[in-house]
């Protein structure tokens, strides 16, 4: 078979190299033959454009020069009259002098009879030229009386007459070159249409035939290929059905191990909630109320009456100093473990709170935009995106070193769309898994975990010097 394939391949490869090289030649002649064609008649073309232009143009200024003779003018139409016949006249000899020294060679190439033929013309029409010449340019306001009509009237008639021989010239050149390239291309084209005889005859034809008996080889080889394709076929069609069974069997048990994950992950952040719960109000019944029993105490110590004892006073003025700042911590704390205004009025009038306490605490400020028309979100839900926002609070003070965040929410029928951007210091997503930026990823993966088991989407954005973006796509039910 490889010596099937060898053959069958340089064989192929020399016949068409040589049939494609044959065509390609004529076919590039065949546009050479074209291109030279076409090129020259735009210079014929041009030729022809300019000499009728002279007709036009002489026809013109001898008509012009007539009327500001015969016809009573006012100045304004008589000015107008000479300039136009003045800006005609320069042209007219741009064009005459352009039309008798355009190069013999590029006109008619080596025909001697066009050559000298169009010589004759032009000194035969030299004598008028030259007349009309200066007539036009003796025309002005004081010497346009003494312009003889019939000199004028019968060198225009003139010039026109020899023009139009001259015009008829370059047209029969131009006639001719256009026959004498037709000839060309129907040559071409027999030699063209003899190629593809020839190589249907002598190389296509006896291709078809050699490509038949490798075929037919190839046929057999074929049968007795089906034969083993039917066996391996039974085989592979049984390991397919033991592979699907097998990945039936494994993407069942991934998951059940990962709803298995999921419910430990839910049960685990639950049983956090419940405990800060506990823990806060613990801190706001317990730890608050006997702080607050302290500050009272410590202030009856002002009403004993210690005098001139300096260290006293200072002592118990540090005293209500420090238990205030004991009270404030432990509400701060309490409210971050869970704030009771989160469960009694949702989470809005939570971060108006928290936007105070951060301006206050950490001269953090928070912006917030929303569009959302509903009153309360699921307590679940309004969990979670605090414990996001909380946590993204906590990166941007601690980490990004930001002085602004902004909160947007957004809402539809089936979702609720929260963005939060800093203008922090940012970082790479790349590296916070490095052993210094192991809170922040910690506290990365709490929202992606917070946003997987509410069944939505995150998008962190993030990069040195240009702040964060997280983005999320959270379902209402």
């Amino acid at each position: 078979m490889e010596t099937i394939d060898k053959t069958v391949g340089q064989r192929l490869t020399m016949q068409y190299i040589f049939a494609l090289s044959v065509v390609a030649i004529l076919t590039v002649l065949g546009q050479f033959l074209i291109q030279y064609t076409l090129s020259h008649s735009l210079n014929d073309a041009h030729t022809i454009n300019l000499a009728g232009r002279q007709r036009m143009l002489s026809q013109k200024m001898v008509k012009n020069t007539l009327v500001l003779k015969n016809y009573k003018l006012d100045k304004n139409t008589q000015l107008k009259y000479i300039v136009e016949i003045k800006s005609d006249l320069a042209v007219w000899e741009k064009n005459h002098f352009l039309l008798k020294n355009l190069s013999d060679e590029k006109k008619f190439g080596n025909n001697k009879k066009f050559e000298n033929l169009i010589h004759a013309q032009y000194q035969s029409i030299q004598k008028d030229y030259d007349i009309l010449v200066n007539i036009l340019k003796s025309v002005n306001e004081n010497s346009i009386q003494s312009i003889n009509d019939l000199e004028l009237i019968a060198s225009g008639q003139s010039f026109l007459e020899k023009m139009d021989k001259i015009v008829f010239t370059y047209d029969d050149w131009s006639t001719k070159q256009v026959i004498t390239i037709k000839k060309f291309e129907w040559i071409l084209m027999f030699f063209t249409v003899v190629t593809l005889l020839v190589e249907a005859l002598m190389i296509f034809s006896p291709l078809i035939k050699y490509v038949k008996e490798v075929i037919g080889k190839l046929s057999n080889s074929e049968k007795k290929q089906l034969e083993i394709n039917d066996q391996l076929r039974f085989s592979n069609r049984m390991l397919l059905q033991a592979q699907e069974k097998l990945e039936i069997a494994t993407r069942e048990k991934y998951q059940m191990q990962l709803a298995e994950e999921e419910a430990k992950t839910s049960a685990l952040l639950k049983g956090q909630e419940e405990e800060r719960k506990r823990m806060s109000l613990e801190m706001h019944d317990g730890v608050g109320q006997m702080l607050t029993g302290i500050k009272l105490v410590a202030g009856k110590l002002k009403s004993f009456k210690i005098e001139n004892d300096l260290k006293y006073k200072k002592t118990v003025e540090n005293l209500n100093i420090l238990i205030n700042e004991a009270i404030d911590a432990t509400r701060t704390v309490s409210f971050d473990l869970m704030p009771p205004v989160l469960v009694d009025y949702g989470l809005l009038a939570t971060l108006k709170i928290v936007k105070e306490n951060l301006k206050r605490l950490y001269g953090l400020n928070l912006l917030i935009e929303s569009t959302v028309k509903s009153v309360r979100f699921s307590n679940k839900l309004e969990i979670n995106i605090y414990r996001i926002i909380q946590e993204t609070i906590n990166n941007s003070i601690k980490h990004g070193k930001a002085k602004t965040l902004m909160i947007r929410l957004v809402e539809n029928e089936s979702y609720v769309f929260l963005e939060l951007e800093d203008d922090g210091v940012g970082f790479r997503l790349d590296s916070i898994s490095d052993e210094k930026q192991s809170i922040i990823h910690n506290g990365l993966m709490n929202m992606k975990t917070r946003a997987n088991l509410l069944g939505g989407q995150i998008k962190i954005k993030s990069e040195i010097g240009k702040g964060t973006n997280i983005f999320l796509k959270l379902p209402k039910s």
